[in-house]
């Protein structure tokens, strides 16, 4: 009896093995096909604890934005962490970019998001004494 408990759990184990190699490959082939984003995806999944596929969306709609704009390192953390699409206010961002980072000046950050809503790239979505920002690609208005 023991013995054929200890089968049926070796098959289980097995085919869960089986599951998880074949997430593991669909997930390397949505890597691949994401090209140069996997990088941007890797480092919001693991700098900003969030799910790959949530990552790779994020890095999708981050990527072109980077592409065409000659942004330094604060600015591009700061579209990274836009692009997870949730309004956020200065302090939030400052927080989420010191977690990709490692540092990063409050003022800094709100300088920059100032020069992007000057530039259309970002929106604020709360008002002048409490902005939340977000990326305008966000709120369906396409590429800034």
């Amino acid at each position: 009896m023991a013995e054929r408990e200890l089968v049926e759990r070796l098959e289980r184990i097995e085919r869960l093995l089986r599951e998880v190699r074949e997430s593991l490959e669909h997930l390397e082939g949505l890597l691949r096909e994401a090209g140069l984003e996997a990088s941007l995806a890797l480092s919001i999944a693991l700098g900003l604890s969030r799910p790959v596929l949530e990552a790779l969306e994020a890095a999708r709609r981050v990527a072109p934005l980077l592409e065409v704009l000659d942004a330094d390192e604060v600015t591009r953390s700061i579209l990274v962490v836009l692009a997870l699409c949730e309004p956020l206010s200065i302090s939030e961002v400052y927080r989420r970019v010191r977690r990709l980072r490692g540092r990063a000046s409050r003022s800094t950050i709100a300088s920059r998001l100032r020069v992007l809503e000057e530039r259309g790239v970002v929106v604020n979505l709360g008002s002048g004494r409490r902005p939340r920002y977000t990326l305008r690609t966000c709120l369906g208005g396409g590429e800034a």
